[in-house]
Order: C-alpha cells, then sequence, then structure tokens
C-alpha cells in the first residue's frame, strides 16, 4: 500500500501552470498531515516502550501497540507493510503473545489467497486483459446513462475475476481517463467526474460482498479462522451479502452518480475494433472462469478458496505454460500480504490478550442490550462497526472487531456466526474516502475533487444505511444467520 498523498497527486491534476500549484499545495499540505502523523505516532511508540520498561501489565502494553498499529494503519504514516513488520517485531521480541499467535496471519488461508491474487493481477496486467475486455464491452454506446452503468458493471465484473481492489482501480484508471478524453469530456464537465466516480466506486464497493475480492473480507476470514476456527466458504458469504448489500450497492451508485452529476444524455463514442484475443489471453480466461467456477462452487467440492487461488497462481507460473516467467514471483509487491498478515495477528493478539472482551465489556455495560428487541441489537453493532470505520480504516474493522465476536455473541444472546457477519455492512457502508485506500487510491489518480467525491458518498452512506442495512438484516433472518 502507498500513501494516498503520494500515489499520484500530480498526475491527476489538470495540466497547465494551475494544475502544478494545486499539486504543489496538496503535496505540502499532506506533507504536514504526515508529520503530525509521525508525531502522534511516535508518542504512542514511546508510551509502548514505557509500558514494557516498567514492567507494566500485559494488558496495558498490548493495548498500546494495538492501539499505535490500528493508527499507523488509520494514517498511512507509514506504508502499511512495514507497520506490519513493526507490529510483528515488537511482539516477538517482547513476548507479549506467544509465536504462533503472533503470526497465525501467515498460517492463515486468506493470507494466501491474498498471494494468488497478487499473482492472478500480474498476469491479467502483463497480458492487458484490462483493455481487452474494456474495448469489448464498449461496444456502440451512444448514451452518457449507459456508459455510467456499463462503467460500474465492468467493476463489479472485474470484482469477481481479479481478488484485488487496488489492481481493479490501478487496471481501470488509465482506461476510463483515456476514454473520458476520447469523449471529449473536458476537466470542468461534469460527466467526466461522474464517470470516474461510477468507475472506482463500482469496482470496490460491492466487492465487499465478495469474500475473495477485497483485504477487510480476507481480513475477517483469517481472523475468524485464526481466533475461532470458524472457516467461511465462498459461496455462503456470497449468498449472505451479495443479494441485498453487494446489488444495492451496485444499483445506487450509478442512479446517484447520474443524479448528481448530469450532463448531455447524447456521447460521441469514436467506433472501436478490438484487436482478436490473443492465446495468452485465452488462455487466461480459461483459467479465470475455472477459477471463478471452483470458487462459487467450493460448498460442493469442499476445496478452499485459497487453495483454489493458490493453484491458479502456479499454474501462472509455470514455465511452458507461458502466462508470467517464473521469475515474475520475484517482482510482486508483497505489501498486501504483510498487511494482510498483520491484520490477521492484530486480531489474534487483541483475542488471546483479553482485550477484546474488556473493550466490548465497557459498550455491554453501558447499554441494556440484553432487553433490547433482536434489530435494536443489529443497530448497535452496525453503529459500533461503522463508528470504529470512521477512526481507522475499513481492514482495521475485522482486525479490531473480530476479537471482539464471541464478547459480543454472549452479550447479545447471538450465535457466534452471526456477531462475525454483522460487521460486513459497514465495509460496505462508509462516507469517506479514506476509509477505503483503493478508492482514495483512484479517485487521486484520476483528479477528482474531495468535495466531488463527497457528494456522492454522503448521499450513498446515507441511503444505504437506511435501506441497505436493514434489508440486509432481513435477508439474513430469512436464511436463519440472525436472530
Amino acid at each position: 500500500m502507498a500513501y494516498p498523498a503520494d500515489t499520484g497527486a500530480v498526475r491527476g491534476a489538470p495540466p497547465g501552470a494551475a494544475g502544478k500549484a494545486a499539486a504543489r499545495e496538496a503535496g505540502q499540505r499532506a506533507g504536514v498531515q504526515k508529520t503530525v502523523s509521525r508525531t502522534i505516532a511516535l508518542g504512542l511508540g514511546a508510551a509502548f516502550v514505557v509500558s514494557i520498561a516498567a514492567g507494566s501489565s500485559t494488558l496495558l502494553s498490548t493495548g498500546l501497540l494495538a492501539l499505535l498499529t490500528a493508527y499507523l494503519w488509520a494514517t498511512l504514516a507509514i506504508p502499511a507493510e512495514l507497520t506490519a513488520l513493526l507490529f510483528f517485531t515488537a511482539l516477538l521480541l517482547t513476548g507479549l503473545a506467544p509465536d504462533q499467535v503472533a503470526l497465525a496471519g501467515f498460517e492463515s488461508k486468506a493470507v494466501w489467497l491474498v498471494f494468488a491474487g497478487l499473482v492472478l493481477s500480474e498476469a491479467i496486467g502483463r497480458h492487458d486483459m484490462g483493455h481487452a475486455l474494456f474495448d469489448r464491452v464498449l461496444g456502440r454506446l451512444t448514451s452518457y446513462r449507459g456508459l455510467i452503468w456499463l462503467v460500474a458493471a465492468t467493476g463489479l465484473m472485474m470484482a469477481f475475476l481479479i481478488p484485488s481492489a487496488m489492481g481493479r482501480v490501478l487496471l481501470l484508471a488509465p482506461l476510463v481517463r483515456g476514454l473520458a478524453d476520447r469523449l471529449g469530456l473536458e476537466a470542468d464537465d461534469p460527466r467526466r467526474h461522474g464517470l470516474f466516480l461510477a468507475t472506482v466506486l463500482g469496482a470496490v464497493v460491492p466487492a465487499f460482498t465478495i469474500i475473495t475480492s477485497n483485504v477487510p473480507n480476507l481480513v475477517l476470514m483469517g481472523a475468524a479462522e485464526a481466533i475461532y476456527d470458524r472457516t467461511f466458504s465462498y459461496f455462503e458469504y456470497l449468498l449472505l451479502n451479495f443479494p441485498v448489500l453487494g446489488l444495492g450497492a451496485f444499483l445506487l451508485i450509478p442512479t446517484l452518480v447520474l443524479r448528481l452529476f448530469p450532463g448531455p444524455a447524447a456521447i460521441g463514442l469514436p467506433d472501436s475494433h478490438p484487436a482478436p484475443w490473443t492465446r495468452d489471453q485465452m488462455k487466461i480466461g480459461l483459467l479465470l472462469a475455472a477459477t471463478l467456477a471452483l470458487w462459487t462452487t467450493d460448498t460442493l467440492h469442499g476445496i478452499a478458496s485459497a487453495w483454489i487461488g493458490l493453484a491458479a497462481a502456479l499454474l501462472c507460473l509455470l514455465p511452458g505454460i507461458g502466462l508470467l516467467p517464473p521469475q515474475s514471483i520475484g517482482k510482486l509487491n508483497f505489501g498486501p500480504w504483510f498487511f494482510a498478515a498483520g491484520s490477521i495477528g492484530l486480531g489474534g493478539v487483541v483475542s488471546h490478550s483479553g482485550l477484546g472482551a474488556l473493550l466490548w465489556g465497557q459498550v455491554a455495560d453501558g447499554l441494556p442490550l440484553a432487553g433490547l428487541p433482536e434489530p435494536a441489537k443489529y443497530a448497535v453493532v452496525q453503529v459500533t462497526a461503522m463508528l470504529m470505520a470512521v477512526v481507522t480504516t475499513l481492514p482495521a474493522i475485522p482486525a479490531v472487531f473480530t476479537p471482539l465476536a464471541a464478547s459480543i455473541a454472549d452479550s447479545l444472546g447471538w450465535p457466534l456466526d452471526a456477531a462475525l457477519l454483522a460487521q460486513v455492512p459497514a465495509f460496505v457502508i462508509f462516507a469517506f474516502p479514506f476509509q477505503a485506500p483503493p478508492v482514495l487510491v483512484g479517485l487521486t489518480l484520476l483528479g477528482v475533487p474531495l468535495r466531488q467525491a463527497m457528494r456522492v458518498m454522503l448521499w450513498y452512506c446515507l441511503i444505504a444505511a437506511l435501506t441497505l442495512s436493514p434489508l440486509h438484516y432481513l435477508w439474513g433472518r430469512l436464511l436463519g444467520v440472525f436472530p
């Protein structure tokens, strides 16, 4: 993961002197924010060191380390993978948790699914599958409305095929920027910002309901396995979350974009003549189709989605198949891999130390949870998770929330699965770009001003919280997941 402020403030800026000045001002502002964030992190780190030196309780020292780790992930004061390494090193040097608890993330299926996603994304990018798919689905569109729905649908389709939100955004961003230029959508045309917002949000938000497609889903999967020995299958996660949250987000985002960024309905898309599929592109297409088919039927054959993904990654790297040279494994960006392992490890440590039970105990003592009706209990959990997402980031929610699940289940009188899965709506329903790093990176790369993004995201968060969240609860009750 990169610093959002470093990810393209200049590349996304408008051309000319005004663009350079805006980029320079944004860079200076980001530099100040980073300095402040690092200063606060140093203070938290010093408090942790003092607690160790003074022989304070394990619970206090673990809490300080967990707070420091969550803060660094929330602010990206240093790269997320470096924060994960700092977390591992501090745990192992101080002995605050057993080695098998601290390093449990590396044993998790979710971490190996992240690795598989890195390899598959590399293969897709190497053979230009993005252009090949995008040019074909564009066809002969003649309306702005059709274009917005099409780019959102393309993002959703890619969420099933590319298990990396950042990979999808980085793949689609240059394609839609080039498309906007071909269409003659100038920087002050609302349709340009609408196109970019529909692309980024459409590629990221609905995908939180597909367990292989975004980091928070994988952290939830890995932490549940590490702490509770509970492995969620691809199909059961999809069945619970996609019909209401996933499809609802997919329908709501383009609707809001068209409402808030109107413009002339007609667009003049030049005729395109896509090149024929290459042999390697056909190989990748078949491999992705087979992988997706095995993922969606994992409840039938019993093979975990992580091992299916790992086999697909291996096929990409095997000599003779030709999708990737074997040495490509040394060129992968392993940052997301370390981040996922660190997030899962943090969840395990919070649970092992008893910190999770203590934190939820404070909430439970202040609320008469036992006497609340079941929908109200669900609402309390939703508000707690959403507030947690505001002060951290979405990938940090399952790392902190999952260790609390057993305590939540006990205090609410819920089954464990209900408490674990009740956090998923907080992945899908959020209001600020910084909460989802791929969204922030995509909007920065495409030069979408924050105020324009917030117009869509605030309305989306409000409407989704009032409609999708309660409908999701009713759907979960129908399936027997929620009480």
